[in-house]
């Protein structure tokens, strides 16, 4: 049965793993051939796609700058995804020159239309300085954004920055509570931060159990620095 080009393009690399080499060659061919025809049309869909083509190397010669060229086009056109990309490129100077302005533009742009990844991105670079100023009042918003909207690793940022007072008032209490909710989500940086927390009742009521779990939950999670604190305390891992 003929695949459409959305199944063909956004299945790629999984249908390829279970295909023989002319196979794949073949599916590559008519992958290009949809998204070229698409984006010679002017549709974004399309052109995203043949972005995402040239910038993999997909059956064409790798080329960053016709993939950046594609997902400005399709960027113009509202195309969330080619603006979180094209940002990325700005941000890493990859196919185009860097810029952190312009990464600001598209991060802003595609944070505006919904995506959490863009937010995150663009609170990292207010908040670590990527080719701008270090502004945490900046970087608070976008994260927060980010937080409110349940991405766990947006939370830990937040409960960070009420927890040190970068960008807002220190507020050990919302620093608890956007900990606690990526905690909850497995994010091992979280659970080990809160964990830290309640075993000095810094800010909050000292509780030795719960640091104790929350240690346990960031070792199996993959925070190595957990296991140091396991060890002094002596707290088996509890899988």
């Amino acid at each position: 049965m003929k695949k459409t080009f959305f199944i063909i393009i956004t299945n790629f690399f999984l249908i390829t793993t279970m295909l023989s080499a002319s196979q794949t060659i073949k599916l590559d061919d008519r992958a290009f051939n949809a998204a070229k025809i698409k984006a010679d049309k002017g549709d974004p869909s399309g052109q995203f796609a043949l972005g995402g083509i040239y910038f993999h190397g997909i059956v064409v010669e790798k080329d960053h700058k016709m993939a950046a060229k594609m997902y400005e086009s399709a960027a113009a056109q509202g195309h969330v995804k080619a603006m979180f990309n094209l940002a990325m490129m700005y941000l890493d100077g990859d196919g185009v020159e860097k810029d952190a302005k312009k990464a600001i533009y598209y991060f802003t742009k595609a944070s505006d239309s919904g995506d959490i990844k863009s937010s995150v991105h663009l609170g990292d670079i207010y908040y670590f300085g990527h080719g701008v100023k270090i502004d945490y009042n900046k970087a608070f918003k976008p994260y927060k954004k980010a937080a409110d909207l349940g991405y766990p690793i947006a939370q830990h940022k937040v409960g960070l920055m009420y927890k040190r007072g970068h960008g807002v008032e220190v507020d050990t209490l919302k620093a608890k509570k956007y900990l606690q909710r990526s905690a909850m989500q497995s994010c091992s940086k979280a659970q080990y931060d809160l964990g830290k927390m309640y075993l000095k009742g810094d800010g909050i009521e000292k509780n030795m159990q719960l640091a104790k779990k929350l240690m346990q939950e960031a070792y199996l999670n993959g925070k190595k620095e957990a296991k140091i604190i396991l060890d002094k305390y002596k707290w088996n891992i509890e899988q």
